[in-house]
């Protein structure tokens, strides 16, 4: 039985829309990690906050709505945490480094909850229409970033940004072999040398790939300035 004030009114009650939401979040991103999409229902979130149903139904229309605003909040946090990782790095090596360390940091605490709900697809179209305009927005960026630092086309940076982050996936699934810190040291170097080669290697194909602030060519030269 729930406290009561004076008024008749319980704590639970009392719980603000906004704190009822992030349990309800927290929950259904508990369950994902835990034992998958597919145990995300309404019943299950409602039982998890300690609430009847109708409460989650009056902030979540279904559980597609209740995924999507679990999957914009994790990826929010992802994409916070990198731009605050690369903000004051002058160098684009520098920059490159602090934006793959801060995705390592952020999967070694929800990597399996992101890699679950990014193929939440099958269950849940709300999920998968954003995760898709997501991508596009994401190669947009990094590819204008790649273009502008190596003068390459817009086209160019956007291919080998999609490229950049495709490989994320199999980062994921070789450190998920052998979790440990060791691993995961490894296999952040091993990205950052392979990211930076290859745009080096891009940039020394292409005529027109130099630096539209100094002329110069190759990025080894550019990752000292």
């Amino acid at each position: 039985m729930s406290e009561r004030d004076g008024r008749g009114a319980s704590k639970r009650e009392r719980v603000s829309a906004s704190d009822r939401r992030e349990q309800y979040l927290k929950v259904a991103g508990d369950l994902v990690t835990a034992h998958g999409i597919d145990a995300v229902t309404m019943e299950a979130v409602a039982a998890g906050v300690g609430v009847n149903k109708a409460l989650l139904y009056r902030q979540f229309s279904n559980r597609g709505e209740l995924l999507l605003a679990l999957y914009r909040r994790v990826t929010s946090d992802l994409d916070r945490r990198i731009v605050e990782a690369v903000d004051g790095h002058d160098t684009f090596e520098a920059r490159v480094r602090a934006w793959v360390h801060a995705w390592f940091d952020f999967i070694a605490v929800r990597g399996r909850l992101m890699y679950r709900l990014q193929h939440a697809g099958t269950v849940a179209d709300q999920v998968e229409r954003p995760h898709r305009a997501r991508q596009r927005r994401n190669h947009a960026r990094y590819g204008s970033w790649y273009a502008d630092h190596l003068g390459l086309s817009e086209e160019i940076g956007r291919d080998a940004a999609a490229i950049i982050t495709a490989s994320l996936a199999g980062v994921s699934e070789r450190w998920a072999e052998s979790p440990n810190r060791a691993t995961r040291d490894r296999l952040e170097e091993t990205y950052i040398a392979m990211v930076l080669g290859g745009l080096e290697r891009l940039a020394d194909q292409h005529p027109d790939g130099w630096d539209r602030r100094n002329g110069q060519r190759g990025l080894r030269k550019r990752s000292s300035e």
